[in-house]
């Protein structure tokens, strides 16, 4: 091993010598959206990456290589299960292979700091400690299989408002104890890169900081792969590199390649520095496979311009990964509250009424950089009825949506086609005037256009000037008063039959599309006939988007519109068929919750609202039918509390990929037994929650303070004995586990590095086999109180889930180490563990504690 290790070494040495100072420079930037620079004299390939966290998407943005969609983040944090975790690691490692990609851009470990929060369906919850174990794991499992994890982002991108300048105020104990610790544990894994967040820490924008980079990551935690700016975060030429961010993404560079080969000849920066950036990359090109001998041809541009970009990209659609899925969705999946109704016969039921804008229209992930095209989509409405159906054909089953939950006008689907096909057709201009031949023509599959990916918009236009025409024939549905309407990054003219209808080409409020660079949706309303055609167009001259000043140097560049269409719809009449399907059956179930226009990337939420009239519609269907299920789908805490009450039962869905449906289906008609625990603490009230006052900050003069300091989530309700909704670590099960015989044995050693293992004896003493999750709670340190440091509690050290037949008994035992009792003294800038006896609380959450142990802890 030691001679192969020499071997490398010398070559990447070798490799140096003989690149030019402009062939180091191009390395460290990127060729294009997803793929580093390949430089063929010296036998150097392009390395491809791809998002993300809920499955990998290829190199298209939009309507790419279908994949895998996998449940969202804060799911699999809802297992607490990381062997799971760690088997949907290997399926995204597998996947990311079939589509010839080195680098998946996952997993996402920020924390859920606030219910708010537009992008915790990335995270997987709230707490450091469940955080950095799942994602160990997951990385761990995509590494199996050859490819490279991207841990993001690093570090503090908890808001959307404002991230790419906000300026975030964290004291030095609660960013080394809460959101660096995610981070510190994932290097035991290994990773190959690290990604920057795009906000400031306490002054000063992650991708240049060298106390974050350089001191903490590298120097204290051992750091050895490479870091890679997110897209369009590198902030400084000179200070990034300094700081030891070694890519830029994505390509062609802004701030790299020419600027940073002129801040070399002028002296700003010193050749030996970015050597120290080239080795790296070229220490990742390497396990990449990405290294050839000098001269021979990398095929890297071989296909040209005129290829599809994804061409090279294969399935991985198999059944095994599909049931995997299933299971990791099911495993994730919460139960709230069951007075007894599940799980449900079939049998037992003759009419079963569906309810719910989510029942047909599941939402099955966060938008934004997240989403994937998956292999197909499995509804609760087809789900339901399927096993419904199969244990009962004579059944009958009805669909009503009641309410409608939309924040932005719908879009048309399958009503807009282009050339028989759904979707539309661009036309590309060169200038501004529309004038001239069409310079490049291609087909989107949506209205719904981001042209994020290479080839969207034509080669030669890159760069330069230019319009664009959409084109589509839209055929109604209804008859009657329609709403239509256009949101856009540039200047938009939407046309039916060539009469201009909505006018966007003057905007200047900022709408939530577009990664925060698109208009707010304008809208206008139109008579349409029922069968008849319309010829849609929508004239855009791509101009930068007339928004505030932002550090990003991508988002504002990118062109997009998007078109929405709402047909006439009685609400009343809508809302009244619900209830009286419900009325009419033995058992309603109703799908409700966030949708893509509430729960996304890029804007957070203002309330822990529902959309629409949801507690309305709920409370409806409950007075109806006494046994109602409420199924919920979000990705963050929301107000439950308020009509708890109401049905029978209630499950927390979260948002579950291309298996929703199924797996929401085998729950409530007991294919599968509930087993998720909450990762996140359901409030009462917005008030109640220990972010509430600091979260976002004052975001017009981009400052946010983490004031909560250390008492994230769970901490802050126990440290002030605030009753939430529903506790962090709670979950229901079909079955009853008792725990008895809870004990440690051993002492944790500060210096010699023994551990305390905790054994507890776990009874299902139910009719079903089914999951429990121990979890192990610690008390702080007694030095803390005397120091006037504020501390939690208690704090999640430990938990291992365990499944268990019925009737049936199981020992669990969990090692816990110094890491669960050491504390960061910020005054002397070290980690202290303090030698004496600690309380050691152990329980199925954070607040049902079945038993306390004494542990010792020794010097």
């Amino acid at each position: 091993m030691a001679s192969n290790t020499m071997a490398t070494s010398d070559r990447f040495a070798d490799l140096l010598r003989h690149m030019t100072l402009e062939e180091k420079v191009l390395l460290l930037g990127g060729k294009n959206m997803w793929e580093t620079e390949s430089i063929p004299r010296l036998g150097i390939k392009s390395l491809k990456t791809t998002d993300g966290p809920a499955g990998v998407r290829g190199a298209k943005w939009t309507g790419g290589t279908r994949s895998t969609y996998i449940p969202c983040g804060v799911s699999l944090g809802a297992t607490f299960d990381p062997n799971m975790i760690e088997s949907i690691g290997r399926i995204l490692g597998e996947e990311a292979k079939s589509k010839n990609a080195h680098v998946l851009l996952a997993p996402t470990m920020n924390m859920s700091r606030s219910p708010l929060g537009g992008r915790n369906f990335e995270n997987f919850g709230e707490d450091p400690f469940l955080t950095g174990t799942l994602a160990t794991s997951i990385v761990r499992g995509i590494q199996s299989q050859g490819v490279g994890a991207c841990p993001k982002h690093f570090v503090g991108n908890e808001q959307e408002s404002r991230r790419f300048n906000i300026d975030e105020k964290i004291d030095e104990r609660t960013l080394r104890e809460v959101y660096l610790r995610p981070f510190q544990m994932v290097c035991e894994a290994e990773p190959w890169t690290f990604m920057t967040a795009y906000n400031k820490i306490n002054g000063e924008h992650c991708d240049v900081s060298k106390t974050l980079i350089q001191d903490i990551l590298r120097q204290e935690w051992g750091f050895r792969g490479i870091v890679m700016s997110d897209w369009g975060g590198l902030n400084d030429t000179v200070q990034s590199l300094i700081a030891g961010t070694d890519l830029e993404m994505p390509g062609p560079p802004i701030r790299r390649a020419t600027k940073l080969l002129e801040a070399v000849n002028a002296g700003l920066v010193k050749e030996t520095d970015v050597d120290l950036c080239v080795e790296r990359m070229l220490q990742l090109l390497e396990k990449a496979s990405c290294l050839e001998q000098p001269g021979q041809d990398t095929d890297d541009d071989v296909a040209g311009d005129a290829a599809a970009i994804n061409a090279d990209e294969g399935s991985a659609d198999r059944i095994e990964v599909r049931l995997r899925a299933k299971e990791a969705a099911v495993g994730g999946m919460v139960l709230l509250k069951n007075n007894g109704i599940l799980p449900l016969s079939a049998s037992d039921i003759k009419s079963l009424a569906i309810i719910g804008p989510n029942a047909a229209t599941p939402t099955i992930g966060g938008a934004g950089s997240a989403v994937v095209n998956p292999y197909y989509i499995s509804t609760p409405f087809e789900s339901i009825s399927a096993i419904a159906r199969a244990e009962n054909p004579d059944m009958k089953i009805s669909y009503e949506c009641g309410i409608r939950t939309h924040k932005m006008l719908p879009l048309p689907g399958d009503l807009i086609k282009s050339d028989s096909v759904s979707g539309v057709r661009l036309d590309f201009f060169a200038g501004h005037n529309f004038k001239g031949d069409v310079v490049g023509s291609r087909a989107w599959a949506t209205t719904q256009i981001m042209m994020m990916s290479d080839g969207d918009i034509p080669e030669t236009l890159r760069g330069k000037e230019y319009s664009f025409k959409v084109t589509g024939t839209l055929t109604a549905a209804e008859s009657g008063t329609h709403s239509v309407g256009i949101c856009s990054t540039g200047k938009a003219k939407l046309f039916i039959d060539n009469v201009l209808v909505v006018d966007n080409s003057n905007w200047t409020e900022l709408g939530e599309g577009f990664m925060n660079c698109g208009s707010k949706e304008r809208i206008s309303t139109i008579v349409l006939e029922k069968g008849h055609t319309y010829a849609i167009r929508i004239d855009q001259v791509a101009v930068p988007p007339p928004i505030e000043p932002h550090d990003n140097t991508l988002f504002h560049t990118v062109s997009g519109i998007r078109f929405g269409l709402l047909a006439p719809v009685d609400e009343e009449a809508m809302f009244s068929a619900a209830v009286k399907s419900a009325q009419d059956a033995d058992v309603a179930i109703l799908v409700v919750g966030h949708n893509n226009g509430t729960e996304r990337e890029s804007v957070d939420r203002t309330s822990l609202s529902i959309p629409g009239n949801t507690a309305e519609l709920v409370r409806a269907i409950s007075a109806a039918n006494k046994r109602t299920i409420v199924v919920n789908q979000s990705a963050c805490a929301v107000d439950l509390h308020a009509w708890r009450e109401t049905p029978a039962a209630l499950i927390q869905a979260w948002y579950q990929g291309q298996e929703t449906g199924n797996a929401i289906a085998d729950v409530l008609f007991g294919k599968a037994n509930p087993s998720g625990k909450l990762p996140i603490t359901f409030p009462i009230r917005l008030e109640d929650h220990g972010s509430h006052k600091w979260f976002p900050g004052d975001v017009d003069n981009d400052r946010a303070e983490y004031g909560e300091g250390t008492l994230i989530g769970y901490r802050w309700f126990d440290k002030h004995q605030i009753q939430p909704a529903w506790e962090f670590g709670y979950g229901g099960s079909y079955t009853t586990f008792a725990l008895a015989d809870i004990k440690s044995c051993g002492t944790i050693g500060a210096e010699s590095g023994t551990v305390v293992t905790i054994s507890v004896s776990v009874t299902n003493n139910g009719d079903v086999a089914g999951a429990e999750v121990i979890q192990v709670y610690a008390s702080p340190s007694a030095q803390l109180a005397k120091l006037g440091l504020e501390a939690a509690p208690t704090t999640l050290v430990g938990f291992k889930k365990v499944f268990i037949k019925a009737k049936k008994s199981e020992v669990v035992s969990i090692e816990i180490g110094r890491n669960a009792v050491e504390w960061y003294d910020a005054k002397n800038s070290l980690w202290v563990v303090d030698q004496g006896i600690y309380k050691f609380h152990v329980g199925t959450s954070s607040r049902n504690i079945k038993g306390i142990v004494d542990v010792e802890v020794t010097i």
